[in-house]
Order: C-alpha cells, then sequence, then structure tokens
C-alpha cells in the first residue's frame, strides 16, 4: 500500500506537467522573435518539462516495482535540475550584462556554439550522475534514496555554485538592468528559498518541480510573453523610425543651410567680377568662387558615395600609384585650406615606404583628405601632424596613418556617435564650420570597404587623433625587386 504522499507528489506531477505542456504549446504556437534570450527560454521550458516527465516516470516505476530504474530515472532527474538551474543563471547572465557591449555582442554571436558547449558539459555531468555508485541506494517508505556521498556532495556543490554566480551576477549589474527584466529572479530567490525550506521540513514531498513550473510561467507573463516582447520591438523599431526621421530633417536642414552658402558665394562673387574692372580684385573673387565650387563639390559627392555604400554599389577600382606623390598632393592641396590660420601643417613618412603600391588611389585620397580637412577645420591654432608609417611583410604594405591636431577635441558623450551619418557635434550647430555631417562617416565607411581599420583618441579641449590602419600590395619587378 502506498503512502498518501506519494499519491499527492505524483497528482501535482501530473498537473504541472498539464500546465507546463499547454504553456509550450501556446508559448510555441505565437509568433517569437529569433533572439538569444527567447533561445535559451526555449532550454528552460525543455528542462522544466523533461523533469516533469522523469518524476512522473520514477512515480510509475515504484507502482511496477522496478527499483533498479527508479535509481536511474532519480540520477537523471539530479542532472536535470543542475541543467535548468545552467539555463537559468545563462538567461540570467544576458540580461544583466546588456550594458557592457563587447561581452553581450560576443554571446550573442555566438549563442549556438555556447549551447553546444553547455550541452557537452551538461553531458558529462549526467554520466557522472547516472554511473557513479550505481548500486549505493536504499529503499526507504516507498522512496528510493541515494546514499553515494560523494554523488549528493557533487551534485549539491554545482547547485550552490550556480546560485551564488546568479545572486552575485545580479548584486553587481542590478544598476544597469531594467528592473521589469529583473522582477521574477526578485521572486525567485524567496520562492526557491521557501522550497528549500520545504524540502528539508517535509523530505517525502517534492517541492522542486513545482517551483521549477512556477518558475516557467512567472517568466513568461513577465519578460518572455511574445505579444509584449513583439509590441516592445514595434516601439523600438518605431523610436528608431523617428530617430531616423528626425535625422533626416535635420540634415536637410543643414543641408540646405550648407549647399545654400558657397551658392551664395558663387552667384555674388560672379556678380561682382561682372561689375569689377580691377584684374587683381577679379582673380581673387575667381579664387573664392573656384574654393566655393570645391566645396559645394565636395558635399554633392559625399552624397552621392555615401548612397553607393549604403546600395551596395561601391566598388574597389585598384591601380598602380606612389604613395609618396599622393600624400604630397594632400598636404599641398590642405595648405590652401589652412588660409591665414596660425597653424604649423606637420609631416613625417616612413622611409620603408614603397615607391609604388597597388590600390585604390582615389579612396585613399579621400579618407585623408577629409581627415586633414576636419583637423583644418576644428583647429584654430597650433599645429597638424600627419604622420604615415608603414609595415612590410611579404607583399603586402600596412599603411598606418596618424592624423593629430590641437583643436577643440571631442567630449566623451559624443565620441560614439562621431562616425553616424548627417551627425554633427553640438557645438557645430551654432557655429559657422561648415559641414553637413558626412565626412567622418563617408571616411569610416571606405576604411571598411578597403578592410582597413580606423579608430580616434580625443578629449575635449585637448585636440583629436586619428588612426588609420590600411593594407595595400606592394608592386614589384620581374626580378622580385619593389619598384
Amino acid at each position: 500500500m502506498l503512502e498518501p504522499f506519494f499519491y499527492i507528489n505524483f497528482t501535482s506531477f501530473a498537473v504541472c506537467f498539464l500546465f507546463m505542456l499547454f504553456l509550450i504549446i501556446v508559448y510555441v504556437s505565437k509568433k517569437n522573435i529569433n533572439n538569444s534570450e527567447n533561445i535559451i527560454y526555449k532550454n528552460i521550458l525543455f528542462w522544466t518539462a523533461i523533469s516533469l516527465i522523469l518524476s512522473i516516470g520514477a512515480n510509475v516505476i515504484i507502482i511496477i516495482n522496478h527499483m533498479e530504474f527508479s535509481s536511474f530515472f532519480n540520477r537523471l532527474f539530479y542532472g536535470c535540475v543542475i541543467c535548468w538551474l545552467y539555463f537559468l543563471l545563462l538567461y540570467l547572465t544576458f540580461i544583466t550584462n546588456e550594458h557592457r557591449k563587447d561581452l553581450y555582442s560576443f554571446l550573442n554571436k555566438n549563442i549556438k556554439m555556447v549551447l553546444i558547449i553547455s550541452y557537452i558539459i551538461l553531458s558529462i555531468i549526467y554520466s557522472v550522475f547516472l554511473f557513479m555508485d550505481y548500486d549505493s541506494y536504499v529503499l526507504e517508505n516507498g522512496i528510493l534514496v541515494e546514499i553515494s556521498g560523494f554523488l549528493l556532495y557533487f551534485y549539491y556543490v554545482i547547485l550552490i555554485s550556480l546560485t551564488l554566480i546568479g545572486i552575485i551576477s545580479v548584486i553587481i549589474n542590478h544598476k544597469y538592468t531594467s528592473k521589469k527584466k529583473l522582477l521574477p529572479f526578485y521572486i525567485i530567490t524567496p520562492v526557491g528559498l521557501a522550497a528549500i525550506v520545504l524540502g528539508i521540513i517535509l523530505p517525502r514531498y517534492a517541492f522542486i518541480q513545482t517551483f521549477f513550473t512556477l518558475i516557467s510561467y512567472l517568466m513568461y507573463h513577465t519578460i518572455e510573453n511574445p505579444d509584449v516582447k513583439m509590441l516592445n520591438e514595434l516601439e523600438l523599431a518605431k523610436n528608431a523610425a523617428e530617430q531616423a526621421s528626425n535625422a533626416k530633417s535635420d540634415f536637410l536642414s543643414s543641408m540646405s543651410h550648407e549647399l545654400r552658402t558657397p551658392l551664395n558665394a558663387i552667384v555674388g562673387l560672379s556678380q561682382a567680377i561682372e561689375q569689377e574692372s580691377d584684374k587683381t580684385i577679379v582673380k581673387e573673387d575667381a579664387h573664392d568662387i573656384f574654393n566655393a565650387s570645391n566645396n559645394l563639390l565636395e558635399m554633392v559627392d559625399s552624397i552621392l558615395d555615401i548612397n553607393k555604400i549604403e546600395s551596395s554599389s561601391m566598388e574597389i577600382v585598384n591601380s598602380i600609384y606612389n604613395p609618396l606623390q599622393v600624400f604630397e598632393d594632400l598636404i599641398k592641396n590642405i595648405k590652401i585650406r589652412l588660409g591665414d590660420k596660425p597653424i604649423q601643417l606637420r609631416s613625417r613618412f616612413s622611409n620603408e615606404l614603397p615607391t609604388n603600391l597597388y590600390g585604390d588611389k582615389s579612396k585613399l585620397k579621400i579618407i585623408i583628405n577629409n581627415l586633414l580637412t576636419n583637423a583644418v577645420k576644428y583647429t584654430s591654432d597650433g599645429y597638424i601632424d600627419f604622420d604615415v608609417d608603414c609595415m612590410v611583410k611579404d607583399d603586402v604594405c600596412n599603411l598606418r596613418i596618424t592624423i593629430s591636431d590641437t583643436g577643440r577635441g571631442i567630449s566623451e558623450e559624443q565620441l560614439d556617435k562621431l562616425f553616424t551619418k548627417f551627425y554633427r557635434l553640438d557645438s557645430d550647430k551654432d557655429s559657422d564650420i561648415e559641414g553637413a555631417g558626412l565626412g567622418l562617416a563617408l571616411t569610416k565607411s571606405l576604411v571598411e570597404l578597403m578592410d582597413g581599420k580606423i579608430t580616434v583618441n580625443s578629449s575635449d579641449g585637448m585636440g583629436s587623433t586619428f588612426f588609420v590602419s590600411l593594407s595595400q600590395k606592394i608592386v614589384r619587378n620581374n626580378d622580385n625587386e619593389i619598384l
């Protein structure tokens, strides 16, 4: 005759399993956003269902009196608890580390690899529970009790370790994590402790399976509801669309002003030339028209280049060129832009620079010209340094271009937005500094198109330094000598 607690346990397992089955059907039938948190939550649902199936199986085996299989099911259940807690911890790691972009990005990109490694480790744990001291159990009051000291020690150490890691993660990152996302875990902790206490006081009754089901339902109705997540995604998309619309409006407003400035200069100076008879003044006006026309042409070219890059129609056009000649031409053009500004333009080019390289000369010129032009715009006095180092390896020359200035610099808050299209620094909006916020965005896009890298170091009022790394092929003659 089985004890009453057996029927209570069996009934609770069956009810929990029906609830979980219903939850899984509802969850899978809804349209889900396939992000990392959802993938992990599916694992949590899976292990909750498995733990209930194992519990029901263990109880059925007691009815048919096959105790050796009951031991097998119990050991599987031990491993299942660790699997469930592990994926709960993994979920917690994701939501509490969103502010750490590097770690969060790595985990998101490698979620499949993380899951595969997880399953390998968990399989090893399962093997330990299945095969260590297999005959070491006794039967008390109709319930199989494991008496393998090391096995239970191993089990509780893992369980406590995972729990402590989760608690520490929440304590460290709770300031940076949304309270809505942490709400279920604030409830989980006291409920989990209550389940442990009840398990100690009433060892005959199984509370952990009910706890698993409760947590799965709690997460579904708070942070993992597909409908709520879809609404949040729509809200984010709406905000992104509004930001894009505002950015375009700001761009059009800024662009209309920027285009009007050189156009007004061209029209005004052209009219002045018609009325002027002094050749010297006419030449000065014609020179100003030339500069205004170049500014206008650069803006239009930048817009066209950005559109080409976004439509993936921008192509790399390689040819043989002399890098030293390119750099010297750029210096001549920038000296014209300097005008009367009390700025010293200093340059240094590596002696190891090959005479001829093979690459896209025009895009290299645009990249360097944009950075030098920016340095001139934002520097009122002091110096601008234009340095080029190179590292030659086999047939490749890695150009390391550094452009630094003693200008006004960029605040730390604005550095992240520096390479954003149509973005202008706050201090530019009410100043007479020309630009539509396309130069640096175009520069970064071109560098990445050429498989290079661009970084910047800057602080407010302390100047800026831009670093560009690009690899170009070295041109050699038939005797394998560098030309």
